[in-house]
């Protein structure tokens, strides 16, 4: 006999590819923290040679201009009594 049951596409297994992710600024962190909490095999490919190198190289008295609420990356809150403006320092 066939099986007439009608299917989810949910249902149906997955075969999930790997991602890799150009990039470990904010965006690239924050994406590859998305893909790797879905189950997703993820590479992180920089060309520099630390996590976040432009904002090594911004000007020394640099601060957030958007809350630390509203700034932290995904997995990786501020630790308490963090300003609500940090200085870079702080956010790499």
């Amino acid at each position: 006999m066939t099986d007439t049951t009608i299917r989810s596409v949910v249902d149906l297994p997955a075969k999930v590819e790997p991602a890799i992710v150009v990039g470990a600024g904010a965006a690239g962190l924050a994406v590859a923290h998305a893909l790797m909490n879905a189950g997703v095999p993820t590479a992180i490919l920089e060309k520099e040679s630390r996590l976040a190198e432009p904002w090594h190289r911004r000007h020394k008295q640099l601060h957030l201009n958007t809350h630390r609420d509203l700034s932290s990356l995904p997995g990786l809150p501020y630790p308490p009594g963090t300003p609500a403006f940090p200085h870079r320092t702080v956010v790499i």
